[in-house]
């Protein structure tokens, strides 16, 4: 659960609290709520003030944790609330933080085009690997998005030497297809995961609408550029779990070899609180759909998102009608 943006009430409440500890050094209840709201917060402002970007904020709050306790002590209420002086120590601390970085990146570099690690570089065996396609038609160019439109208008038109499908099924499903209707509503449904339709099914697909498959591949693929954004979202998602997976790992293996008291609450503490954040990344990224939503899938083509959501519902009970696998299979 995120704390920013905080609201003005809650703000002078967390600035309350914090001078009621001051005068309460001893209440440990209170001081446990205040850090672990402090810790929130020195996760959330770098990338909140734009300093820091979200995938180094846990590191940073490892580079401020030890300091936490400062903080709630030397904070004055005056001018400033908590949260303002909290945004200054971030401001400076982040300065210093990024400076750090670029130190450990430097000495990076420098062990990377050492003589040592380019001879080991050098002996290992060369790794080809072939770029992933959803079609066996590599050589179509990609088309603008603005193509998609024609594109879809294209395929509302049936080629002159169609494939009938084998199964009888499918040739009756593919009569019902004929319909212009009918038609423009598996279109749009096929069009919400273009990248599944074109992995797995696109010769099929192309000879139940009766169109050339490498336009259909071409509309797929068109379609499925559109989804790079979500695709790096959530790789970014990835990579930060990572890091807090990795931290955690850190982390435990501390409290194996501390035996001071002290730093190893210190420790459980932020082993808890790391956790928490690193489930409710791991929670995102399974959540997280790699397909268009209807409203997206409505703008693209110029289509009310009423009617993508009834051609939506329309198709899967036709579909259901005509592809029930219960009959004929046997594992079923």
């Amino acid at each position: 659960m995120h704390l920013l943006p905080l609201s003005e009430s809650a703000s002078t409440f967390l600035t309350k609290s914090v001078v009621r500890y001051q005068t309460l050094p001893t209440d440990q209840s209170l001081f446990h709520s205040l850090h672990e709201q402090t810790q929130q917060l020195l996760y959330e402002l770098p990338s909140f003030l734009h300093l820091i970007e979200e995938e180094d904020c846990c590191e940073f709050l490892f580079f401020c944790y030890d300091a936490i306790p400062y903080y709630l002590n030397t904070y004055r209420e005056g001018r400033l609330s908590y949260i303002g002086y909290l945004s200054q120590v971030v401001r400076k601390r982040s300065r210093y933080f990024m400076a750090q970085q670029q130190i450990q990146r430097k000495k990076e570099l420098l062990v990377a085009e050492s003589d040592y690690y380019q001879q080991q570089v050098s002996q290992m065996p060369l790794q080809t690997a072939e770029h992933a396609t959803y079609c066996s038609f590599s050589s179509v160019p990609q088309q603008e998005i603005q193509a998609l439109p024609d594109l879809f208008s294209q395929l509302m038109q049936r080629c002159s030497n169609p494939i009938n499908p084998t199964n009888a099924k499918l040739r009756k499903l593919q009569a019902v297809l004929q319909l212009p209707v009918n038609r423009k509503r598996f279109l749009i449904m096929l069009t919400l995961s273009p990248h599944l339709a074109g992995e797995y099914l696109l010769e099929d697909l192309a000879s139940l609408l009766e169109v050339e498959a490498p336009l259909l591949s071409q509309y797929l693929n068109t379609a499925n550029s559109v989804l790079a954004h979500k695709q790096a979202c959530k790789e970014e998602f990835e990579t930060i779990s990572h890091r807090h997976f990795r931290r955690l790992l850190e982390i435990e293996s501390e409290l194996l070899r501390e035996d001071d008291e002290g730093k190893r609450r210190k420790l459980e503490e932020l082993l808890s609180w790391t956790r928490r954040v690193y489930k409710i990344k791991i929670h995102q990224i399974r959540t997280m759909e790699l397909n268009l939503s209807h409203s997206e899938l409505g703008a693209l083509l110029g289509i009310p998102k009423g009617t993508i959501d009834s051609s939506v519902h329309y198709m899967k009970r036709l579909l259901s009608k005509y592809m029930d696998e219960k009959e004929d299979n046997e594992y079923l």
